[in-house]
């Protein structure tokens, strides 16, 4: 049974990285493959099938509360406005 990850508050599309969608859960709340594929569930109604990569980020300083990074590879923010839900 799919489950919601996220409602997207914002994105950035980083250059050889990818389209990061935040926020990301928390590093205890998914214990789950580092790759999954997706719905994204667009305001629109529209749907998009992809696959969502969980990577742990290195940021210094250290946030509070540790979060997954979230990347999507070939899609662009049009493809994942704000306001969309990914299921998983």
């Amino acid at each position: 049974m799919a489950s919601r990850i996220l409602t997207v508050e914002d994105t950035f599309d980083i250059t050889g990285r990818g389209l990061i969608v935040v926020p990301g859960p928390t590093l205890d709340a998914y214990d789950g493959p580092n790759e999954v594929p997706v719905e994204i569930k667009r305001p629109d109604g529209s749907t998009l099938a992809a696959t969502l990569s969980f990577t742990r980020a290195f940021l210094i300083p250290a946030p509070k509360v540790p979060r997954w990074e979230l990347i999507f590879r070939g899609l662009s923010k049009p493809d994942v406005p704000i306001g969309s839900e990914v299921w998983g």
